[in-house]
């Protein structure tokens, strides 16, 4: 083989690569859903989206102990994806996920809903 050839095999391997770290389904961390409980619960009803968002954001970043030395990181696909079940539930659903945390983590828990 000679050099181009390599090269050209180099970076049609860096492209697979790439192409597979793009597609790789992300990783859904449930910790995500009981803060959304959190955040119906604890925290006036969010007005939007975006307001939950921030709502969820604040509820994971102040997990994190002043003295942690691995601070949790804010991951904003966990949370749209919280966001997303919490807003395909029932109306009936998302009253019971409203009235206690108790109530709200059956529901909003990935493994107990089939998603």
């Amino acid at each position: 083989m000679n050099r181009k050839n390599i090269l050209i095999l180099i970076a049609v391997m860096t492209i697979v690569y790439a192409i597979y770290l793009f597609f790789k389904p992300h990783k859904q961390d449930p910790h995500y859903f009981a803060a959304a409980c959190v955040v119906l619960n604890d925290m006036a009803a969010p007005a939007s989206t975006a307001d939950f968002t921030e709502k969820l954001r604040t509820v994971i970043m102040n997990e994190n102990a002043s003295y942690a030395v691995d601070k949790v990181e804010f991951d904003p696909a966990s949370a749209q994806a919280a966001i997303r079940h919490y807003q395909h539930l029932s109306e009936t659903e998302q009253r019971q996920a409203k009235k206690s945390i108790d109530s709200c983590l059956p529901v909003m828990m990935p493994q107990n809903s089939g998603s």
